[in-house]
């Protein structure tokens, strides 16, 4: 190796470009947090997606009060490659530091950190919050093809009426395969190939209603449903809990308590098309009866739903590994400190 290159490892190498860059990047690090306190309209997010997700959708938009976090990310990727390098440096002359285990078996878990870190947060995904509702099928949108599907859910409560634990009976399904099942609680999750899903809350929303058809008797009007009326076939696209009426007639979505329902209704028949609201409040829409269909809602429908956290972090595995190593080389190293001040033996090894 010529001179210039030596010098240049020597640098890569270098116990004082560790702590310069270490020093720099708590420093950022610490001074940027107070920025996420003062910025929650900016860093809101920042715990609910990966940050490579956050950063394209957020950060790189503000990018002058997000330029820390940049700067920070540039640094330990810089520490880790230094790390990587002292590493290599030491397996190329072990038989002469063989003596220094622990402190490279920490060098070697703290570059599984990074590297872990990197891959979790570009390759893998995070769903906060999702709302799953009881045996429907549920898309993993970073995963095509593939759905949660939740088949009951069981509140487990105390005498008060306190929630103690949720039992989330679920499955995963990848085609018309189902890869995995679990009976998720709240500290147990849903676990397959580097996916978490984690039950965190649970609730009820009105998912339609019963309806009282004279000739047809009791019937179900909910979203996705088709009934036949005679020649006539009547298709729900959708259903609100509660909507707002503007004055041009435009309906828009309030909240999710029952409280003000519409239907979005698709009539089709000979020579007959018709697409339009239907809110019970109001009556039946003027189509309807003028097709000859009446129908009167006897009781609402409510469907129990789960609300999940669902991460895939596929840099978890090597993270572990570096935890373990980073457990191992302390143990190591304060082992072969103790064990030298007690034989009195200080190696000179350069």
């Amino acid at each position: 190796m010529s001179e210039s290159m030596t010098r240049i490892w020597r640098f890569c190498c270098s116990l004082k470009l560790a702590i310069i860059l270490a020093s720099l990047a708590t420093l950022l690090a610490m001074g940027g947090s107070l920025a996420i306190y003062a910025r929650p309209d900016i860093y809101s997010g920042i715990d609910q997606l990966t940050l490579a997700d956050w950063w394209l959708r957020t950060g790189r938009s503000h990018i002058s009060q997000t330029w820390w976090l940049a700067l920070t990310g540039a640094l330990l990727l810089a520490l880790g490659l230094n790390t990587a390098c002292c590493l290599a440096d030491w397996l190329a002359r072990l038989h002469r530091r063989w003596r220094k285990t622990g402190e490279y078996l920490i060098h070697t878990g703290f570059c599984l950190l990074v590297v872990g870190f990197v891959i979790g947060h570009t390759l893998g995904f995070r769903m906060d919050r999702v709302q799953v509702f009881e045996n429907q099928l549920f898309p993993v949108s970073p995963w095509p093809g593939t759905y949660l599907r939740l088949d009951s859910i069981e509140p487990v409560l105390d005498k008060s009426g306190r929630l103690l634990d949720m039992i989330n009976r679920l499955a995963l399904v990848r085609g018309e395969e189902e890869v995995a099942r679990a009976t998720a609680r709240i500290n147990h999750p849903l676990q397959y190939r580097g996916l978490v899903a984690v039950p965190v809350s649970f609730g009820r929303q009105a998912r339609g209603f019963r309806i009282f058809h004279p000739g047809l008797g009791h019937l179900e009007l909910s979203a996705g449903t088709r009934l036949t009326f005679g020649s006539a076939q009547l298709s729900v696209l959708r259903f609100w809990p509660d909507v707002a009426e503007g004055g041009d007639g435009t309906i828009r979505r309030r909240g999710g308590r029952l409280n003000n329902p519409a239907f979005l209704l698709r009539l089709e028949g000979p020579g007959r098309s018709w697409q339009g609201w239907y809110l019970p409040r109001k009556g039946l829409p003027y189509p309807l009866v003028e097709a000859g269909i009446r129908f009167w809602p006897t009781e609402p429908l409510h469907a129990n739903y789960s609300i999940l956290t669902v991460n895939r972090d596929p840099g978890s595995g090597l993270a572990l590994a570096g935890g373990i190593c980073l457990l191992a080389g302390s143990a190591l190293a304060l082992f072969s400190y103790y064990r030298k001040r007690r034989t009195g033996d200080r190696p000179d090894i350069r």
